[in-house]
């Protein structure tokens, strides 16, 4: 079954990755998985996460819409993923049962201000704080990065003046909401950086959905660390044991 399916899957991987949008991707990505049945649909997700060609760019390109688990849950519906996912089981296909089981995060809390002076901030009305964080002012911007609400977040995402080390800091916020998280890990500029995936998977308020999608990217020598990580979710560090046991067998 899984050598009738190769040409599905290279045929996904081409078509995804030639799309320019990835809403336009993960629609074309739902489509397909709902016109097979939810043991290819398994086996198919499966090979996008294959051994032999997991690295490539445009594998690459569809493993990180499964990271965006709303969209995909939106638009293939809580009963089409429920049969995946037990088909995944009856198959024996861990990372993928792992990738579609809802986990709550190993941790969780309000999010919200560090420092006292920051925190001052929350005097601000929302209005005026979504206003401040499209803005120039980088001091001011400084102090927006514990701001708890999502769409200051999402402004801080897309606002030219922030930077990778500013992301990093978010993201590797505790504690940190859901939703923040979830926004970093599907931003199209900022969600695709290697430090910034690394502080996702490593923070245990992440999502666990979200960690296992990424954790897949990861090296070996920050896989070790989040296997040993007793903060971080088990199933998050069984997938880096897993990970790293496949890659030693290859060597």
């Amino acid at each position: 079954m899984k050598k009738v399916l190769h040409p599905f899957v290279e045929r996904l991987i081409k078509d995804v990755s030639a799309l320019p949008e990835e809403d336009m991707r993960i629609n074309l990505l739902c489509r397909r998985l709902s016109a097979v049945n939810p043991f290819d649909a398994a086996i198919i997700l499966d090979k996008i996460y294959s051994e032999e060609k997991g690295h490539s760019p445009q594998y690459r390109t569809l493993q990180m819409l499964l990271v965006n688990h709303k969209a995909i849950w939106d638009i293939l519906g809580n009963e089409r993923i429920r049969l995946i996912y037990m088909a995944s089981i009856e198959l024996g296909l861990t990372r993928v049962s792992r990738l579609l089981t809802d986990m709550p995060p190993q941790k969780s809390a309000l999010a919200g201000y560090d420092t006292e002076e920051d925190a001052r901030m929350e005097l601000t009305t929302l209005g005026e704080r979504r206003a401040l964080s499209k803005r120039w002012n980088k001091d001011m911007l400084d102090r927006l990065l514990s701001d708890p609400d999502p769409v200051v977040i999402s402004n801080l995402l897309n606002n030219p003046r922030i930077t990778e080390s500013e992301i990093v800091k978010i993201a590797s916020k505790r504690p940190n909401s859901r939703e923040t998280l979830r926004l970093i890990s599907i931003h199209k500029k900022w969600g695709n950086r290697y430090n910034i995936k690394k502080a996702l998977v490593q923070n245990p308020y992440t999502p666990p959905r979200i960690a296992l999608g990424m954790v897949e990217f990861l090296l070996v020598q920050d896989l070790r660390d989040i296997a040993e990580d007793k903060a971080i979710h088990p199933q998050v560090r069984s997938a880096a044991g897993a990970i790293i046991d496949k890659r030693d067998n290859r060597t």
